[in-house]
């Protein structure tokens, strides 16, 4: 009898516990990207080489867009069944009550900051956006960061930014200039009241692309330091979540995140040759 006892006492505490397993596991993200057979990704009008609608094949184009195909298709081969990505508009004011109210299942770049950790899972980073500067026009350097650490270089970045913050740790003997937008920092290099914009390697280009005659050069400061984006999914998302780190670290390593940004830039019209080697993505 107390034989019995004890073995339904065992059988029952191993179905409680593995329902407890079944239950930590729950995904509904997941479980609805996995029934429906599509992973629904934001996708942000007109956010330069981010993500944009080509008017001409009416197709979502940029690396946010190729990152969400990167995953669908290996989350493919992962569920055994073909996952479809599919875009959906969003903005940067509303990605996050997007991401919250399932309009989208990913959002896959944004800093990682303590507002958004609050609200989402941030996974990553799943790329580096390397921290540069586009000098202006009688401004000449080494491309150090030791070059740059003195107190006659002023540098211009914009006031609360991650930039700004960076700047200011890895050069603090320069002259910081932080000004409320990035037109304002732009403008005060043309106008000699900075040597050079703070910024990332997306920045740096795009600014350079569309005034190359007024500014000098895009630095990379040696040695090369990067800021992480991450990708944001709701707190339930915990299966998808912990398949998309070691993906997201994979990709890195092999070099297919690179790739990805290197073809979206060089479509663009972008000088990808002013990129160093040693710069990842």
């Amino acid at each position: 009898m107390k034989l019995c006892i004890s073995l339904k006492t065992t059988l029952l505490a191993t179905v409680f516990g593995l329902a407890g397993i079944n239950m930590a596991s729950a995904d509904p993200v997941w479980d609805r990207i996995e029934a429906a057979g599509t992973i629904v990704c934001g996708a942000i009008p007109n956010d330069p080489v981010g993500s944009w609608e080509d008017r001409k094949t009416g197709q979502w184009e940029g690396y946010e867009i190729d990152l969400c195909r990167a995953m669908a298709a290996d989350l493919s081969k992962e569920m055994g069944k073909e996952i479809k990505p599919e875009f959906r508009e969003t903005s940067w004011k509303t990605v996050v009550l997007d991401l919250q109210s399932n309009k989208i299942d990913i959002w896959p770049g944004m800093s990682a900051t303590p507002e958004r950790e609050k609200a989402l899972t941030m996974v990553g980073p799943m790329y580096g956006l390397a921290f540069c500067g586009v000098t202006g026009k009688s401004f000449e350097s080494d491309g150090t960061w030791e070059a740059l650490n003195k107190p006659e270089v002023r540098i211009a970045t914009v006031t609360g930014t991650s930039i700004e913050a960076a700047f200011k740790k890895l050069a603090p003997k320069a002259t910081q200039i932080t000004l409320s937008e990035y037109s304002e920092v732009t403008l005060a290099v043309q106008s000699g009241r900075a040597d050079l914009m703070g910024a990332d390697a997306l920045r740096c280009l795009n600014v350079h692309k569309n005034a190359a005659n007024s500014f000098g050069d895009i630095v990379f400061p040696t040695p090369v330091q990067s800021m992480g984006s991450s990708a944001g999914v709701i707190k339930q998302a915990d299966k998808l979540a912990a398949w998309l780190k070691p993906w997201s670290e994979k990709k890195q390593a092999s070099g297919e995140i690179k790739g990805i940004f290197m073809k979206v830039l060089d479509n663009a019209g972008f000088d990808t040759s002013v990129i160093p080697p040693e710069v990842q993505f």
